[in-house]
């Protein structure tokens, strides 16, 4: 106890300037003051109004001056941590990914102090995910120059099945690129979205008619009577439309119920529906499946082509437009995913 008494002494001595600055001395300074002036108070006030000449007066004044110092103690203290409010509002910014997002410095204590290490940490975390993203990017674009010589290639096998099987396996490494590097678009913030006023009734059913000829039967499209419209990304909200049927499909049973797709206005947002009547999600998977490369059976992928990507563009095409996707499976029920889209762009 004694050496740390030794070698706060020594510090104040050395650097008398942070010790002001710290907010252990300022805490200790305001108490001793506010007891100091409480002390000297009543001493005046002992010696103004003797307590056997006019008891009630002096109780009033010893009264009020306790309220006056405690009040000017609270706002002293408040002021003091007044920087935790912005460490808050910093901290609750960057973790909903505002990595440019930069908590202000406003005083050079422990609380600046603290604002300084959590700007250099979201410093340090955005050029790792910089880093990252542009490794990710360069990658994919050079794959590209190797799978165009490799279907070039391809003319020269004769053998019909190699060749298929080939051709999808590249088809599916192309689709997979495509898809990551729309999703490092997505990622990419502060990117304005473009968009235009679109009638969301003839998109759909242009993606159904397009994108799924084979499976119109097995889709049940239900729209407004009257046209929707909306100042979305058209290109986007296709693919938004088209990954979700797809992914219905995947699991509908071929000879079972149609997959369920509909479109409704609510508050001037678009809520898009997408049901199957497959074997579901385990309740444990609902949260994770909108995630890259996230499958909740690792087999289920193996065949198909798909790399876990479909659900997370979906999720992030609605988050560019300020809204937000949302996963359930009541048991027995197949899956339900549902995508709202606001008509305004996010603030």
């Amino acid at each position: 106890m004694k050496n740390r008494f030794v070698r706060a002494l020594k510090w104040l001595a050395r650097k008398p300037l942070e010790a002001w600055r710290s907010l252990p001395v300022r805490l200790i300074l305001i108490f001793v003051a506010s007891l100091f002036v409480m002390m000297a108070g009543v001493s005046v006030l002992a010696v103004l109004f003797p307590p056997q000449e006019n008891m009630t007066v002096l109780r009033i004044y010893v009264y009020t001056m306790i309220a006056v110092v405690v009040g000017g103690c609270y706002f002293a203290v408040r002021r003091l941590f007044y920087p935790l409010q912005d460490i808050r509002l910093g901290a609750r910014r960057i973790r909903e990914g505002q990595l440019d997002y930069r908590i202000p410095i406003r005083r050079q204590d422990e609380l600046g102090r603290l604002s300084q290490r959590i700007n250099r940490m979201a410093d340090e975390v955005q050029r790792m995910l910089d880093g990252q993203r542009q490794l990710l990017l360069s990658l994919s674009h050079e794959l590209r120059t190797p799978l165009t010589r490799a279907r070039l290639a391809l003319e020269f096998i004769h053998d019909k099945d190699v060749r298929a099987h080939l051709e999808y396996d590249l088809a599916s490494m192309e689709r997979m690129i495509t898809e990551l590097l729309e999703g490092e678009r997505l990622n990419t913030r502060g990117r304005q979205m473009s968009r235009s006023r679109v009638n969301l009734n003839k998109l759909m059913a242009e993606v159904m008619r397009g994108d799924f000829p084979n499976d119109r039967h097995r889709v049940s499209l239900s729209v407004p009577p009257a046209p929707a419209h909306l100042s979305v990304n058209a290109a986007r909200l296709r693919m938004l439309v088209r990954n979700l049927v797809e992914n219905a499909l995947r699991y509908n049973p071929e000879e079972g119920k149609p997959v369920d797709v509909s479109l409704r206005m609510e508050d001037s947002a678009a809520v898009i529906r997408v049901q199957d009547h497959g074997p579901g999600i385990e309740p444990e998977h609902l949260e994770q499946v909108t995630s890259a490369f996230y499958r909740a059976d690792p087999s289920r992928g193996a065949g198909t082509g798909r790399h876990g990507l479909g659900l997370y563009l979906c999720r992030l095409i609605a988050e560019a437009h300020g809204g937000a996707v949302a996963v359930a499976s009541p048991p027995g029920s197949g899956a339900c995913i549902t995508a709202r889209i606001p008509g305004e762009p996010p603030d």
